[in-house]
């Protein structure tokens, strides 16, 4: 699609164009939107200031060759300069924002109605002011009382682990055994021998001492 926006924009290159720079010394971006019906080249020529201050005209020099149909050239240039194809009869259209007003100087009358910006109610500043203040305090309260509680935790973690000079808990003993064989590391296993026929087991053998 090929837009061309308002026809009565666009001009014919004819021989060529001069571009003014104004009161801009410095080098600044040109953009050119041509529209040509076959293949053009295009030439630019510089002014530069005498010595006397009149302009005075360089030989001109090759810019470019612009395709046939709608194409947009860009470049940074200092001063006047002069943009031309290589024949006078070549059919080409450019459109331009070069020397195009951006403002217009006025008449000194104005109607724009400044605004002046009303005091604001001295009771409710007052207001505003005593509530930032209990949040103020009321913060500084909340993270007094977070910092008591960490140091409490710490504390009572760092006993526990030893950390930083902490005591550390003894290990808990084990439980003392109740019965004499088990504190001598004796066990006492499988079934218990009858005494021979016609002993008795509570009295001592024969050949033992009596005690």
């Amino acid at each position: 699609m090929i837009t061309l926006d308002t026809l009565n924009d666009w001009y014919p290159l004819g021989g060529s164009i001069v571009l003014r720079a104004g009161r801009e010394d410095r080098a600044r971006l040109v953009r050119l939107y041509l529209n040509c019906m076959e293949p053009t080249p295009l030439f630019i020529v510089s002014y530069t200031a005498g010595e006397d201050g009149s302009p005075v005209k360089a030989p001109a020099r090759f810019l470019c060759t612009m395709p046939a149909g709608l194409e947009q050239l860009e470049f940074y240039a200092a001063g006047d300069i002069e943009i031309g194809a290589d024949h006078a009869d070549r059919v080409v259209y450019y459109q331009s924002t070069e020397g195009e007003r951006h403002w217009f100087d006025g008449d000194g009358e104005s109607f724009t109605m400044i605004h002046e910006r009303a005091p604001r109610n001295e009771a409710l500043e007052w207001v505003q002011f005593q509530a930032e203040q209990n949040q103020k305090r009321m913060q500084a309260a909340l993270r007094a009382e977070m910092e008591t509680q960490l140091a409490a935790i710490r504390s009572e973690y760092e006993g526990r682990t030893g950390i930083h000079g902490g005591e550390v808990e003894e290990p808990a003993k084990p439980a003392k055994r109740a019965s004499k064989a088990a504190a001598n590391g004796k066990s006492q296993s499988g079934p218990v021998e009858p005494a021979p026929s016609g002993d008795n087991a509570d009295e001592p053998a024969d050949g033992e001492a009596q005690k």
